[in-house]
């Protein structure tokens, strides 16, 4: 990866470039395995946990499942109607299933915990790239996070130093921060507004071929696309599909 890493870099060196941006998931952190529809099984458990260890309320954790599913289809479904290129927020989204459960503000909190916790548990830091990061940290080059998520910065900013401690990131920038996505390239010209440099000193990382590759150079900067491993995906999915099946099964 580092090998093609540096080609890239090597290329556009003559347009002096002065920040790196990264993408988050799958770039700067690697996902394991586990799908979306896996992982909200865990964090529902999870969740269910805590709330009676914390707050002792008991609830079932297919009852939480199935609200945060909920909670979070037809969020996306009122941004898509409502402003496109916008993010949906995290703690909203926990409000609201906390709501739908008959809950309060403490338990929404404890919600949020659960999924924070369950994240970390399956995030690894890619060594290879920070370690690369590092050493054009090293060199004067500032490094910066660009993430599509409904995790606002902080969080963001705790789970890289809780995976990946003495990661050379200077700042976080996020789509629920900023209420635009990478995706639709509109976060692209804040984050150039935000760090007063051009976009063509900037030089992008990431996983994804719309948000990080073309959109990011749509909006004037270098790219370059890493890929995560191909049985990572293949597992990945292959989890996803075996998580559906077992949802659609009738329970006995």
């Amino acid at each position: 990866m580092n090998k093609k890493l540096d080609a890239a870099w090597k290329r556009i060196v003559r347009a002096d470039p002065r920040i790196i941006s990264c993408d988050v998931f799958d770039t700067l952190l690697n996902r394991n395995h586990i799908s979306e529809s896996s992982r909200v099984k865990l964090i529902a458990r999870r969740a269910a946990s805590m709330l009676e260890e914390r707050c002792g309320v008991r609830l079932d954790a297919d009852a939480i499942w199935r609200t945060r599913v909920d909670v979070q289809h037809y969020a996306y479904r009122a941004l898509d109607m409502i402003h496109p290129t916008g993010e949906v927020q995290f703690t909203r989204m926990m409000e609201a299933t906390a709501t739908l459960l008959g809950l309060g503000a403490p338990e929404a909190a404890v919600l949020a915990r659960a999924e924070v916790a369950v994240e970390q548990t399956q995030l690894t830091p890619n060594l290879p790239l920070l370690s690369w990061l590092t050493d054009r940290a090293a060199e004067g080059i500032k490094v910066i996070a660009i993430s599509d998520t409904w995790h606002d910065a902080p969080t963001i900013r705790a789970l890289l130093d809780g995976v990946a401690p003495d990661n050379p990131v200077a700042t976080v920038y996020t789509s629920s921060d900023c209420n635009a996505t990478k995706r639709s390239g509109a976060i692209f010209p804040m984050v150039i507004a935000a760090e007063r440099m051009p976009a063509e000193t900037f030089f992008h990382i990431g996983d994804d071929e719309l948000a990080d590759e073309r959109m990011s150079r749509r909006a004037g900067l270098h790219a370059h696309r890493i890929t995560p491993p191909r049985m990572v995906m293949m597992y990945r999915r292959l989890n996803g599909a075996h998580a559906r099946l077992r949802h659609r099964m009738p329970q006995r």
